[in-house]
C-alpha cells in the first residue's frame, strides 16, 4: 500500500528504550510503503564499533554527539520510517529539529512492561548498568528505568502524536500509528 503523498516523508518513532520503536517501525514502513532505518544502527555502521564500545571510550556525551549528527543525515531521507534511540529527541534542539522535519510518534509504555521487556536485555543496554557495567536487577532496575523515564517524558510528550501501547499486540499497535497519522493525514487535507 503506497501513501507517499498522503503521509509524512519521515515519521520518527521516539520513546523509551523498550518500548517497541525497532519492532514496530519495520512493520509501519512496510504498510506505508516506505524504508525503515533504525538510528542506532546508522550509529553503530559508521562509528564502526557498538554502541556499549561508544560508551566504554566515550560515555554518553560521545555517544550523543554520533547520534545528533546521524538524526540530521536523515533529513535527506524521503519516505521513512525512523527508529530513534531513547534518549535520541530528550534534548530541545534534536526535538524541535525532528518536528520541523517529520511527525514525531511517541511510543508511550509504563514503567512496568518497559520492566518486563528490558530485564532480560539490560546487559547490552549501558544506561541500565551500574558503574561496574553489571547489569540491573530487580528493584535497581525498576529504579533506574523509572528515574530515566521521568525525566524524558516532558520531551516526548511533545510529539505530534502520542501512542499509548501498553497492553496493545505489535499488530494494535501499528494500527494504532497508522490512525494516528490518518489523523494528521486527514487534518491537513481539510485545511486545503
Amino acid at each position: 500500500m503506497q501513501f507517499l503523498a498522503a503521509f509524512p516523508t519521515r515519521i520518527y518513532l521516539t520513546g523509551f528504550m523498550g518500548c517497541g520503536k525497532s519492532t514496530i517501525g519495520p512493520l509501519l514502513a512496510r504498510r506505508l510503503g516506505y524504508t525503515f532505518l533504525d538510528l542506532d544502527a546508522l550509529i553503530v555502521q559508521q562509528a564502526g564499533c557498538s554502541i556499549p564500545e561508544i560508551f566504554a571510550a566515550g560515555g554518553e556525551a560521545a555517544f550523543r554527539t554520533l547520534e545528533r549528527k546521524a538524526l540530521r543525515q536523515t533529513a535527506m531521507m524521503d519516505a521513512y520510517v525512523i527508529a530513534t534511540g531513547g534518549g535520541t529527541l530528550v534534548s530541545d534542539d534534536n526535538l524541535a529539529w525532528a518536528l520541523r522535519n517529520g511527525r514525531v510518534v511517541y511510543l508511550q509504555v509504563s514503567v512496568d512492561e518497559l520492566v518486563r521487556r528490558l530485564a532480560p536485555r539490560a546487559a547490552g543496554r549501558p544506561l541500565l548498568q551500574d558503574r561496574y557495567g553489571r547489569p540491573l536487577r530487580g528493584a535497581a532496575l525498576r529504579r533506574r528505568i523509572a528515574t530515566l523515564l521521568a525525566r524524558r517524558v516532558p520531551w516526548y510528550q511533545r510529539a505530534h502524536h502520542v501512542v499509548a501501547a501498553d497492553g496493545l499486540s505489535i499488530a494494535e499497535t501499528v494500527e494504532a500509528v497508522l490512525h494516528a497519522l490518518r489523523t494528521y493525514r486527514d487534518s491537513r487535507n481539510e485545511r486545503r
